[in-house]
């Protein structure tokens, strides 16, 4: 049954992944956030999914601004040095 089920799953991204590829990162996302879930619990899964999108945001904007890491330091040396 499990390897039945393997090998329709493996048919079907291999039919879909250039079409739909959307579909199938949704749907492979969907199940590892299942067994997470039922692995870990809802807080921890949670947890995890909130630190990956609060990585992903400062990916984006690090990939987006030019200097975004130099500014951060800069800021976080200022607030330091006014804490003085």
């Amino acid at each position: 049954m499990k390897e039945e089920f393997k090998e329709a799953l493996r048919g079907w991204l291999a039919a879909h992944w250039q079409e739909d590829r959307g579909q199938c990162l949704g749907l492979l996302a969907g199940i590892t956030l299942a067994i997470m879930i039922l692995l870990i619990g809802f807080w921890r899964t949670a947890f995890i999914v909130l630190c990956g999108g609060v990585g992903l945001y400062i990916g984006r904007k690090a990939d987006r601004e030019p200097d975004f890491f130099g500014r951060i330091a800069d800021e976080f040396l200022d607030r330091i040095n006014r804490l003085r």
